[in-house]
């Protein structure tokens, strides 16, 4: 059974109105590569996909780096860890692991043409969606909440993996100033893809907002998802029923896995 760790036991009991009351999100900022520090990683992890070969630093390696640089550092990843909580709400929003949904949509999306476009890794925590995108071609802007996973795991996986840093944009933060920073830019995206970020219903109207207002008129969203996620209340049925009421977005389901807790890979665009 899936289910987020809590570093507080009372927060299943939290009603959704109190939840975004109580939080303080994050300001987006981008993060340059150039002031980012890399260590060598002789034995990453591996997910072959099509023709390649990903390379990712696993999380326990990432959090032995960040105890090790101790105070220079956020402590809210380590903080998370250190109550065995994939979420505290507005502070650690589970990006250091990668979930089951993830493997599922590399899969799913390896028949895309992504040569040239431009694709936004939406939640993208260590980015191994977003990395495979960049590798067949694609530019790609990365997006997660917490700086610290943004810096020790996004980018160094994108270095190990040989990527031009010209063809990658990084962002930590909130998805509401995420947005406003992207639309200085006036560019929006061929394809988005997320995984995992719908547990939240509170987070709904945020994502819909950046699905409708980033992606091309002509662009696809691929959003992979299980049915339920305990503790926290979201899922794939709030989610589609959300879709709904904005009315400005067609979707169907494209893959479903049985085994298990629900899995679900659901295909985005707009009206």
């Amino acid at each position: 059974m899936f289910k987020f760790g809590f570093s507080n036991e009372n927060v299943e009991n939290e009603t959704n109105e109190s939840q975004s009351e109580c939080v303080n999100w994050l300001e987006s900022r981008e993060i340059k590569p150039e002031d980012v520090i890399l260590r060598n990683h002789d034995h990453p992890n591996v997910i072959h996909c099509d023709n390649y070969d990903i390379k990712y630093i696993s999380d326990k390696d990432i959090v032995d780096t960040l105890r090790h640089d101790g105070p220079k550092n956020d402590n809210s990843v380590l903080n998370a860890e250190q109550n065995h909580s994939d979420l505290i709400p507005a502070v650690y929003e589970g990006g250091l692991k990668i979930w089951e949904c993830t493997f599922d949509l590399l899969e799913f999306i390896k028949n895309l043409d992504l040569n040239e476009k431009r694709v936004l890794d939406l939640g993208c925590g260590g980015g191994v969606v977003g990395i495979y995108a960049s590798l067949k071609g694609a530019t790609t802007v990365f997006q997660d909440y917490n700086k610290e996973v943004i810096k020790s795991a996004t980018i160094p996986n994108v270095f190990l993996n040989n990527i031009a840093s010209n063809k990658c944009r990084f962002y930590y933060g909130d998805w509401n100033s995420f947005l406003d920073l992207q639309k200085q830019t006036e560019n929006k995206f061929d394809f988005i893809f997320t995984s995992e970020t719908i547990y939240n219903v509170n987070n709904y109207k945020k994502i819909l907002t950046i699905f409708r207002d980033l992606l091309h008129k002509n662009g696809e969203i691929f959003l992979a998802a299980k049915s339920h996620y305990f503790g926290v209340g979201g899922g794939i049925v709030q989610f589609e029923d959300a879709l709904k009421k904005e009315d400005v977005f067609n979707h169907t389901t494209h893959w479903v896995c049985s085994d298990g807790l629900k899995r679900a890979i659901i295909k985005i665009s707009l009206k």
